[in-house]
C-alpha cells in the first residue's frame, strides 16, 4: 500500500516513463513552469502539478485485507500534470519547433502506456528496475493516465502572458494514502449459524377508532379510546404494536385485525402507527432469545386533545380562562381556544415543559367576544378536540362556554 510519499512517487513514476520511452529522451524537469532551471538549459520536458482532487468514487471504499479485516477507506486522490517543453532556444526563428516535437514524443508515450503497472520495467526487461516509483508498488488501484482537455483559458490562468508558452494537461488516477486510523477486527466466528424464517411480514391497509367510526377518512382518537388496525400477517407469537416509540399492549389479536387502547403517555397531535413481528432464535442450545424481526408500513394516527374543564364557567372581555386538558402539552406547542368562530390564544408559557393547563385570555373591546353561548375546542398543533353530536336534532351539543 501506498504512504504520503504516493503523491510525488506518481511525479517521479511519469519522469522513469518519459526517460524510458522517448524516442528522443530530454531532461525532465519536476518544477514549476515559468522558472529557470538550475543548472538545465535546452531542450528539457517539464511536469507541474497543479492540481489535486479527492476522488468521489473511492472515497469510501475499504480495502479487504487477505486475513479478512477491514481497512479504514485510503485516501484515494485524482492528480492534474501540466506538461510544458522547451527547445534548445527561445529567440531563433524555429525555436518553438523543437518544443512541438518533444510534445508529440511525450504525448506519443503516454497515449501507448496508459496505464502503469508493477510489473513494468525499464527496457521492457525483467532484470532491470521498476519504472514504478517504490512508493506505489502494492497499491491496489493501478495508476491510469488520460489525457484531460484543457481550454485556453485554463491553461492561461497557470501562465502569465510574458512566459505562455503550449503545454497539455493529463489526469493521473487513482492515487491511494493510507489511512493511519486505527481499526478494530472482529472476534473470530465460533460458531456459524443460517437461521431461516418464512416471510410473514405485517401490513397495515387501515386504522380506525372503534366505537363510533369518524367518516373523515383520516383515523382520528382520544386518550383511552380503542383504535382498530386492519390489515394481514397479524396471528402469533412476537407481535407488537408501536406508536411512535411507545409500545402499546394488545387488546385482541387475529390475523387481520388487531385492537389497542391509547395510552396516557402519547402527546396530541399526529403519530404514527407500526406493527412488528420479533423472530426467536437459539442462542445457545435449549436458550432462545427474541431478536427484532419482520416491520409493517407506517400509518398516522391523529390524537385529539380534550377538554377536561373551562375556568371560570363564564366571562367577559379580558379576563384570563384556564383551561384543563388531557394529554399534557408542551411549551413549544401552537394552542388556541375556539369558541364558536372565534379564535383565541394562549398566553405565553411561564416555564418550559409540559403542562395540563392552558391560560387563555379574552380579547377585550374593540375586538371583544360578543356575549352568548358558544361551542368550546382547543387546537394543539393544528388538533382539534371534539365536540358532542346529537344524531337526533343533527347539531353539535358541548362542550360550551358563555362569554358574558
Amino acid at each position: 500500500m501506498s504512504t504520503f510519499l504516493a503523491i510525488a512517487g506518481v511525479s517521479t513514476t511519469l519522469r522513469n516513463l518519459l526517460l524510458d520511452r522517448m524516442e528522443a529522451p530530454v531532461v525532465v524537469t519536476i518544477a514549476p513552469p515559468d522558472v529557470s532551471i538550475s543548472g538545465v538549459t535546452g531542450r528539457r520536458a517539464n511536469l507541474y502539478l497543479y492540481q489535486i482532487n479527492e476522488n468521489a468514487y473511492l472515497k469510501n471504499n475499504a480495502i479487504p485485507f487477505t486475513s479478512g479485516d477491514i481497512a479504514s477507506a485510503p485516501l484515494a486522490l485524482e492528480l492534474s500534470y501540466l506538461i510544458t517543453t522547451f527547445g534548445s532556444a527561445d529567440n531563433s526563428a524555429d525555436g518553438d519547433l523543437e518544443a512541438q516535437q518533444i510534445l508529440g514524443d511525450v504525448m506519443r508515450v503516454l497515449h501507448d502506456i496508459p496505464i502503469i503497472s508493477d510489473s513494468l520495467h525499464e527496457k521492457n526487461d525483467p532484470a532491470r528496475p521498476l519504472i514504478i516509483d517504490p512508493s506505489l508498488v502494492g497499491q491496489v488501484e493501478r495508476i491510469k493516465v488520460t489525457n484531460r482537455p484543457a481550454t485556453l483559458d485554463d491553461i492561461a490562468k497557470i501562465w502569465t502572458e510574458s512566459n505562455f508558452r503550449r503545454a497539455v494537461t493529463y489526469q493521473v488516477s487513482a492515487v491511494q494514502i493510507d489511512s493511519k486510523r486505527a481499526r478494530k477486527s472482529a472476534l473470530p466466528v465460533r460458531e456459524p449459524r443460517v437461521y431461516v424464517f418464512p416471510l410473514r411480514s405485517p401490513f397495515i391497509d387501515a386504522v380506525a377508532r372503534v366505537p363510533p367510526f369518524d367518516n373523515t377518512g383520516v383515523a382520528t382518537a382520544e386518550l383511552g379510546d380503542t383504535v382498530e388496525i386492519d390489515g394481514r400477517n397479524f396471528a402469533g407469537a412476537g407481535v407488537s404494536v408501536r406508536i411512535d416509540a411507545t409500545e402499546v399492549p394488545l387488546v385482541t389479536q387475529t390475523d387481520t385485525r388487531i385492537t389497542v387502547v391509547l395510552p396516557a403517555t402519547l402527546a396530541a397531535g399526529v403519530r404514527v402507527v407500526q406493527v412488528r413481528r420479533d423472530v426467536r432464535v437459539e442462542t445457545t442450545p435449549g436458550t432462545f432469545e427474541s431478536r427484532r424481526g419482520f416491520e409493517s408500513n407506517v400509518v398516522a394516527v391523529t390524537v385529539l386533545p380534550r377538554i377536561v374543564s373551562l375556568l371560570p364557567n363564564g366571562a367577559g372581555p379580558g379576563v384570563v380562562v384556564t383551561a384543563t386538558i388531557a394529554p399534557a402539552v408542551l411549551a413549544q406547542q401552537r394552542k388556541t381556544l375556539l369558541l364558536g368562530d372565534f379564535e383565541v390564544q394562549a398566553v405565553p408559557a411561564a416555564t418550559p415543559g409540559s403542562s395540563t393547563t392552558i391560560q387563555f385570555q379574552l380579547p377585550a373591546a374593540p375586538d371583544n367576544i360578543p356575549a352568548g353561548t358558544y361551542l368550546a375546542r382547543i387546537r394543539i398543533d393544528g388538533t382539534e378536540s371534539r365536540l358532542a353530536f346529537d344524531a337526533t336534532t343533527g347539531q353539535f351539543t358541548s362542550p360550551t362556554y358563555d362569554v358574558t
